[in-house]
């Protein structure tokens, strides 16, 4: 899990006595590895010449910064570590965790509270056919639609994937307004339903990611987008009503 944030305590800095003791050569070599160990998952090798040329200073000249520094991190078999680097990057990761397990719990509610609201749309249609005609025929068409009309639930596997791809779809085309907002997400609820009955795999989203990408180059790309989705998979916005992840 890629963490791009952190909570970083600037107070914690100034009155650290340590840090306070340190050149401001020191300071922003210090300075430079915990930025380092926080873009490379906590740890990073002990490799002078490399650290030398992130720090703008000969292999020499870092070195002996290192020899001032070094008691600030753990070092163990050539690698090296900070205390509090792992500390904030662990609660970083709960907290994406929680986020995560909170919106797959949302859009799994949303999810049987959409179905099921298509299922009565589609039960008092069939009610009011049934009531017109009065026929054996139209009663056995009711109780066909109702059966159908119950989509299966997705598994969470794919419920994950369709919140990514929620996510990934605005990250490449930014939405304008509120209307393309709704349009991305009953884009990506059809997916994921298309998933639950068995039309699609798991790879439909990254395909239809590319579909964004390609959109993403035009004028409108939210549309060229849909009419993309229209032609390459038969996608038909009316299928399904403002089911929002």
């Amino acid at each position: 899990m890629k963490i791009k944030y952190v909570q970083l305590e600037s107070e914690a800095f100034l009155t650290d006595m340590d840090f306070n003791a340190m050149t401001l050569e020191q300071r922003g070599a210090y300075f430079t590895l915990i930025l380092l160990l926080y873009c490379n998952n906590g740890k990073c090798q002990l490799d002078i010449p490399v650290l030398s040329k992130l720090s703008n200073k000969t292999p020499k000249a870092f070195e002996k910064i290192w020899q001032n520094i070094s008691k600030k991190f753990q070092t163990r078999g050539g690698v090296i570590k900070h205390k509090r680097v792992t500390k904030e990057l662990t609660r970083a990761r709960k907290f994406i965790q929680a986020k995560s397990k909170a919106g797959l719990k949302g859009a799994d509610k949303r999810w049987h509270s959409h179905s099921t609201v298509i299922a009565k749309e589609t039960k008092g249609n069939v009610i009011e056919k049934e009531s017109k005609n009065s026929s054996y025929s139209n009663t056995t068409e009711q109780s066909s639609a109702v059966s159908t009309s119950v989509r299966p639930r997705p598994d969470k596997d794919t419920q994950i994937q369709a919140l990514h791809f929620n996510e990934a779809l605005k990250s490449i085309i930014n939405p304008r307004n509120q209307s393309d907002r709704t349009c991305f997400c009953n884009i990506t609820s059809w997916l994921m339903a298309g998933c639950a009955t068995g039309k699609f795999n798991e790879q439909i989203f990254g395909r239809a990611l590319d579909y964004a990408k390609e959109a993403s180059l035009g004028r409108n790309p939210a549309a060229v987008f849909i009419s993309l989705l229209k032609k390459e998979l038969d996608y038909r916005p009316k299928a399904i009503k403002a089911g929002q992840l």
